[in-house]
């Protein structure tokens, strides 16, 4: 088993900081802004990815891949992630009458999902085996732990970001805003996200114990343990 991720760190609650105009907006244009714009949105949802399986890698290559810390064991079975995201804007606006300004409050659905989601299982087992159906079974405990933690992330991304983000009105050229509100999801936001998967690892650890591969030798009446002593 792999995880493409390492450590954790806090929520980020960081605001976007406000945008430096050369004049300020007149205080008539900013209480049109707030009383016209309606409200902030944001909508974070965890998009289900479908599993791919892959049966083209064998003891040896998915072993290059993972390096074991348990003496004697082998790889054979290997689930692979990327995080993915989209963000998608909708804010509405409303346009400075005199200058090319614009006043927003945002409205953003962030997309994350975990694809390429990949599940190997070693070609020496052959499809729909017993070997090849109990070492599927302990992948699929991974893809598992791993669907569940983006759903809770987005969850708590969702409540952070409705927190950083209030109700509070933007003023700023159209495009610049929108790279702005991009730029600070992709540099606050998503590295968040890909805390929370690098957190994951000691949940995977607890099924890639000792005694889980000590298990395999004894699984479908020694099949595994033929296979891997045939390799010794």
């Amino acid at each position: 088993m792999r995880q493409l991720f390492t450590l954790p760190t806090a929520l980020l609650l960081t605001l976007l900081p406000p945008l430096v105009l050369a004049e300020q907006p007149s205080a008539r244009w900013q209480a049109l802004c707030e009383a016209q714009l309606p409200p902030t949105v944001v909508e974070v949802t965890a998009e289900p990815a479908p599993v791919r399986h892959r049966r083209d890698r064998s003891i040896a290559d998915l072993m290059q891949i993972q390096r074991l810390p348990q003496e004697n064991a082998f790889t054979l079975g290997l689930t692979e992630l990327q995080l993915g995201t989209r963000i998608a804007f909708r804010s509405p606006t409303l346009s400075h009458p005199l200058e090319r300004l614009v006043c927003m409050r945002p409205a953003i659905t962030v997309t994350l999902s975990l694809d390429p989601h990949v599940v190997s299982v070693a070609s020496e087992f052959e499809d729909g085996s017993c070997a090849h159906r109990h070492i599927l079974a302990h992948e699929m405990r991974h893809v598992q732990i791993n669907q569940l933690t983006l759903a809770s992330a987005a969850d708590r991304m969702r409540e952070g970001m409705q927190q950083s983000f209030g109700n509070k009105v933007y003023y700023g050229e159209p495009k610049e805003l929108q790279e702005r509100l991009t730029r600070h999801i992709r540099e606050q936001w998503l590295p968040w996200v890909d805390a929370q998967m690098k957190h994951t690892l000691q949940r995977h650890r607890e099924i890639d114990t000792p005694e889980e591969y000590a298990r395999n030798r004894t699984a479908c009446g020694g099949e595994i343990a033929r296979t891997l002593d045939a390799m010794r």
